[in-house]
C-alpha cells in the first residue's frame, strides 16, 4: 500500500489473485465471502480506505479469478447469479466511496510529504549546527593554560607562543627555539608546523613505575631558582630527544586519564529529531518470537527488528504488510497438552486457528482440533467440512494452522509449505505455527510464505510428498518468521475438539 516513494498506493493491494486449479472452486467462493466479511467490519468501523481495498479485491476475484477456474462453467447457476449481484453492489459502492477515499489519500500523502520534508530540513539543520560548532573557535582567557576540550581542540585553538609570552608578565628568560622544538609534544616544528601523526616505527618504552602525581605549574609570582638550560643541556638532550618526547607524552596521557575530565564545550553527537508521529494505541501483548513457552509473559509490546514504522494516519491506512495477528499466550501450551498422547508416540498433531477482526487486528479466539490422520512426519485433516461449519456458525476467519514436529527440528517442510499455501490463499494474514518440543534451540516458530516469492514457487510446483523447491526469482527465502504476530496475555480462546 505504501509505495517506494512513500505515497499511499491502493492499487498495489488490489492486484489480481492468480487462479490455482488445484484448489477447489468452493475455496475461492469462501475467499470471496471472507473478503465481504472484512468489508462489513471496516464499513461498521468507518474505515473507508480498508473498505475500498476489500471491495476492489472482491471485484477482481469475482470478475477475473473465479471465472478463470476450470470448474467455473460447471458450477451452479444460482452461485453465479449470487456472485454477479454482489459484484454489482460492490462496484456501486466503490463509485460512491471514490471521492471520499481520494480526498483521504491526498490528505495522507500531504501529511507524509510534510513530515518527510520536516525530517529532511531538521537533518540538514542539525548537520549545519554540528559543523558550525566544530569550526567555531573558542578562545581561552589570557592567563589560562588549559582549554576545556579535547587535546586536538586545545592545540588547534592555542595562540602562538610569542603572543602568550607577551601577555604573561613572567620574569623568565625566553628559551631558545631549538630547545622548545626538541621538547614540544607537538613535534620538532612546534606550534608553527602542521600536526603529524605519531610514528609507528618507534618502539614505545613505558617506565616501570609511573608517577601519577599531578604536575604543578610554576606560579606566576614564584621567583626563578634555576637557570634555563643552555647549550650543554641542549646537546645532552639531543641524543635522547625521542625518548624524552615519548616519556613526556606518556606522563601527560597518564595525568589526563586520572584527573577529572571537564565537560566538553563542543558536542560532536548528532541530535536525533523525533518526528511528530501519532501512533494508534496498541494492546499490551508481546511479540510471538519467544523461544520458550512460559505461563506469563510481560505485557510490554516488543517489536521485531524487521518492522518498519510508517507515519501513522489515525489507524486508517492500509499497508503492504499484513494486519497484526494476536494469539493468546497460553494457546500453544494448551495445544501441546492436547497433542501429548500423539507426541509421546512420535505422531504429529494439527489444529486450525480461527478468530475475529477488530480495529485492523486479527485475534485468534478459537483452536479447532479436527479429525486427522497422522504419521511421524505428516498430518492430514479428514473432514474439512466440519471445520467450515464451525467457522461459519461462529463467524470466524481462518487464521492459519498449528502442528507438531515430535521428532524433528523447528522448520517448514515441503509438505508444510504446500499445506500452508492453501491457508494463505484464503487469507494473507494466515500463519503456520510449528511446535518442536525436541528442538533444543527453538521450541516453536511462527511462519508465513513470502509474497510474491514463496507463494509463486508453491503455486507453480506440481510435486507431492517431500521434495526440494527452487529459490524464488527475487533470490529471497520461501518463508519467513512472522514479525507482526503478538502474544496477548489478555486474549481468551476456546478449544473445539472435533476428534
Amino acid at each position: 500500500m505504501i509505495s517506494s516513494t512513500g505515497r499511499l498506493n491502493i492499487a498495489a493491494t488490489a492486484q489480481r489473485l492468480d487462479v490455482d486449479n488445484r484448489i477447489p472452486l468452493r475455496y475461492y467462493y469462501r475467499i470471496a465471502d471472507n473478503i465481504l466479511k472484512q468489508a462489513d467490519i471496516f464499513r461498521a468501523e468507518k474505515n473507508i480506505i480498508d473498505l475500498y481495498v476489500m471491495l476492489l479485491r472482491f471485484s477482481g476475484l469475482v470478475s477475473e479469478t473465479i471465472p478463470s477456474h476450470r470448474d467455473y462453467r460447471a458450477s451452479l447457476q444460482s452461485q453465479k447469479v449470487y456472485l454477479k449481484k454482489r459484484l454489482l453492489n460492490a462496484l456501486n459502492e466503490l463509485e460512491e466511496l471514490k471521492p471520499a477515499v481520494q480526498q483521504k489519500i491526498n490528505e495522507i500523502n500531504r501529511r507524509y510529504t510534510y513530515q518527510s520534508n520536516s525530517l529532511q530540513q531538521s537533518a540538514v539543520k542539525n548537520q549545519s549546527l554540528t559543523y558550525h560548532s566544530m569550526t567555531k573557535a573558542v578562545r581561552p582567557a589570557a592567563r589560562e593554560f588549559n582549554y576545556n576540550g579535547s587535546s586536538v581542540q586545545q592545540f588547534s585553538y592555542s595562540k602562538p607562543m610569542e603572543e602568550q609570552f607577551r601577555r604573561m608578565s613572567l620574569n623568565l628568560l625566553r628559551p631558545k627555539e631549538e630547545t622548545l622544538s626538541k621538547h614540544s609534544i607537538l613535534g620538532p616544528n612546534g606550534l608553527y608546523g602542521q600536526w603529524q601523526p605519531p610514528k609507528t616505527n618507534i618502539q614505545v618504552q613505558y617506565p616501570s613505575n609511573i608517577d601519577l602525581t599531578p604536575i604543578e605549574f610554576p606560579s606566576l609570582q614564584q621567583p626563578i631558582e634555576n637557570k634555563l638550560p643552555g647549550k650543554n643541556d641542549h646537546s645532552n638532550s639531543e641524543a635522547s630527544s625521542t625518548e624524552s618526547t615519548v616519556t613526556i607524552e606518556n606522563r601527560e596521557n597518564s595525568q589526563k586519564c586520572h584527573m577529572d575530565e571537564p565537560l566538553p564545550m563542543i558536542s560532536f553527537e548528532e541530535s536525533e529529531t523525533i518526528p511528530n508521529i501519532t501512533r494508534q494505541p496498541s494492546p499490551p501483548p508481546v511479540l510471538a518470537e519467544v523461544q520458550d513457552l512460559v505461563p506469563a509473559i510481560s505485557p510490554q509490546v516488543t517489536e521485531g527488528d524487521c518492522r518498519i514504522d510508517n507515519p501513522s494516519t489515525d489507524g486508517l491506512v492500509p499497508s503492504e504488510s499484513p494486519l497484526q495477528l494476536h494469539i493468546a499466550t497460553t494457546m500453544m501450551e494448551s495445544f501441546m497438552k492436547l497433542a501429548k498422547s500423539n507426541t509421546d508416540r512420535n505422531l504429529e498433531t494439527c489444529g486450525v486457528l480461527a478468530g475475529s477482526l477488530k480495529n485492523r487486528k486479527f485475534f485468534v479466539t478459537a483452536l479447532i482440533i479436527p479429525k486427522q490422520e497422522s504419521t511421524s512426519d505428516s498430518c492430514q485433516t479428514t473432514n474439512e467440512e466440519e471445520i467450515f461449519d464451525v467457522q461459519d456458525t461462529k463467524s470466524l476467519f481462518p487464521l492459519g494452522w498449528i502442528h507438531t514436529h515430535p521428532t524433528q527440528s523447528c522448520f517448514m517442510s515441503s509438505i508444510d509449505l504446500h499445506t500452508h499455501y492453501s491457508y494463505q490463499i484464503m487469507l494473507p494474514e494466515s500463519v503456520a505455527i510449528v511446535m518442536a518440543p525436541r528442538d533444543s534451540s527453538r521450541k516453536h516458530g511462527i511462519f508465513r510464505l513470502t509474497t510474491p516469492g514463496g507463494m509463486s514457487v508453491i503455486r507453480q510446483c506440481q510435486k507431492r510428498g517431500f521434495h526440494p523447491h527452487v529459490q524464488p526469482p527475487d533470490g529471497g527465502p520461501l518463508y519467513n518468521t512472522c514479525t507482526d504476530v503478538y502474544m496477548n496475555p489478555d486474549l481468551n480462546f476456546e478449544v473445539i475438539d472435533l476428534r
